[in-house]
């Protein structure tokens, strides 16, 4: 399997810098006719700052074994987009890009907008929300009112007293989001994001000191929630999750209402939205006590 996959990965490179010019990379045309399509090996080995015996080595199959690191490097110096570069990953043994943020274009957006008065929202594996529409924003109360570092679904759990009080069974939930945190850990465990959102959790958190000790793993499959809306009272969701094709390490999480009164109380939220009595903090502007 690891010749297969070296092999792979050497054709693979060789294809993509074969479609590269020097031009095309900041570097002198050179003049004159050039014994080889695209950029040379050596030219290619200078922009990801390697070796050039060991890049040959790398395009001829050889087991090298590079980092995730040389790889990124090499994928910035052949102008790879995010989906090759996950691809180049995936041939050279490494589960997935370790990036920090995921990019959501305007196709996801309108996608999310769409799902209204279900709240819908994208995330990544360190439950930052990407990209969200207007009922999951004020679903609790408004996610926008909150400092930019904060807007972390798992941190809001174990800090945030609105968010707290705003699950039924806040324990379980957090549980729930532990279990999937430490899932999504094991993917990509030397990625360097990991390390300020655990720190953080730590330090401000005993119950998640206590559940991530535990070590329990879950993918923690779609169930029942109870969320209390500081907007329009009691709700009774279930969520369904749903992996990009185009971005596997980013999910849409969607909210649908499990009764007839979730239902109205989630269109009576859209509406609120949508007539702008709704546009900040439910304890500025909130119409009625949420029950």
């Amino acid at each position: 399997m690891a010749d297969i996959r070296s092999r792979e990965l050497g054709a693979y490179l060789r294809a993509r810098r074969d479609r590269l010019s020097p031009t095309d990379v900041g570097l002198p045309g050179g003049g004159g006719r050039r014994r080889v399509k695209g950029l040379r090996r050596e030219e290619v080995a200078v922009l990801a700052n390697v070796g050039s015996t060991w890049y040959t080595w790398l395009e001829q199959g050889r087991d090298v074994q590079p980092s995730v690191e040389v790889l990124t490097a090499i994928g910035e110096a052949l102008r790879l987009s995010p989906g090759e570069r996950r691809h180049l990953l995936l041939l050279g043994g490494h589960a997935a890009e370790p990036s920090s943020f995921e990019q959501v274009g305007g196709q996801l957006q309108g996608l999310l907008d769409s799902l209204s008065p279900q709240p819908a929202v994208a995330m990544n594996p360190w439950f930052e929300p990407l990209a969200y529409n207007a009922p999951f924003r004020f679903m609790i109360d408004d996610i926008e009112a909150l400092p930019a570092g904060d807007r972390n679904c798992a941190y809001l759990h174990f800090t945030h007293p609105d968010w707290i009080a705003g699950h039924s069974d806040h324990e379980q939930e957090c549980a729930g989001i532990v279990a999937r945190l430490r899932a999504y850990y094991g993917e990509s465990v030397t990625d360097p994001a990991w390390g300020p959102l655990l720190g953080r959790l730590r330090e401000e958190s005993p119950l998640f000191v206590r559940l991530w000790d535990q070590a329990d793993v879950s993918s923690d499959p779609d169930r029942v929630k109870g969320i209390r809306s500081l907007h329009v009272g009691k709700l009774s969701l279930r969520t369904v999750t749903m992996q990009l094709q185009a971005n596997p390490r980013t999910r849409v999480v969607v909210y649908q209402p499990e009764d007839r009164t979730t239902r109205e109380r989630l269109e009576e939220l859209a509406s609120r939205i949508t007539r702008g009595v709704i546009d900040g903090p439910a304890n500025v502007r909130r119409l009625r006590p949420a029950t």
